[in-house]
């Protein structure tokens, strides 16, 4: 999905400099947000927006974690429209800014928001004379960020039932302890030991993997993906 994300924000990029006239306004700040899109939208799936070094609650608390946290997004998504030089005259992109800070500073989806600032640049095409033809070109692009979305969402949350879990871990535990009384008959009392050994790292080793995968966007390198959107968009 995140390979979505990042050919749908280049298109939309690409069909932005094609087809929105440079001196509406709209061409600038639909660059700004393809930019902020995944900046939001990695904080929107891991906890710590991928700043690994940040600790999940601090001596004084989930409170004071938040608020980092919220420092973070509001530095990154300002580093990203003040890399314009008219950013401190333009007061459309310092609502757009502020607009992103503020809905995530009250709990609400910072990428859903960003899409819908997309949405109302696509609908305000038409009074600059953008051809309807490029006009719903541009919001098919929407469309995908929108939807990759959607499937990100749906991976968070829709947790592995916790009785599965249990089970197997469990039911792992229970042949590992008794894999070496299989095992001695046929390689005795120097061969049983080392093969239950490898087997149970074998077999244990899997149940971790498959336990990451409930939740890859705890390590999936989302920071390198946001960079890599970052940069192509500003090139």
């Amino acid at each position: 999905y995140w390979s979505e994300v990042n050919t749908g924000t280049r298109d939309l990029a690409r069909h932005s400099l094609m087809w929105i006239p440079r001196d509406s306004g709209l061409q600038t700040r639909m660059l700004r947000l393809c930019q902020a899109f995944p900046v939001a939208l990695l904080f929107n799936l891991n906890d710590k927006g991928c700043h690994h070094n940040m600790k999940r609650l601090s001596r004084y608390g989930p409170e004071q974690f938040q608020n980092r946290v919220l420092a973070e997004f509001r530095a990154e998504i300002e580093d990203i429209y003040s890399q314009d030089e008219t950013f401190k005259d333009n007061d459309t992109l310092q609502k757009d800014c502020e607009r992103i800070c503020r809905v995530k500073a009250q709990g609400g989806n910072a990428p859903l928001e960003i899409v819908t600032c997309m949405g109302e640049i696509v609908a305000a095409c038409h009074q600059h004379n953008v051809h309807p033809v490029y006009v719903r070109e541009l919001d098919i692009q929407t469309q995908r960020l929108c939807k990759a979305l959607g499937s990100t969402e749906r991976i968070v949350k829709t947790p592995m039932p916790t009785g599965f879990t249990r089970h197997s871990s469990r039911l792992l535990f229970i042949w590992s302890n008794t894999l070496p009384f299989a095992l001695y008959p046929l390689l005795g009392p120097f061969g049983t030991m080392p093969a239950a050994l490898l087997a149970s790292y074998a077999v244990l080793g899997i149940e971790d993997i498959s336990i990451q995968l409930e939740d890859p966007f705890d390590i999936l390198p989302l920071r390198q993906y946001s960079d890599t959107m970052f940069d192509s968009i500003k090139a």
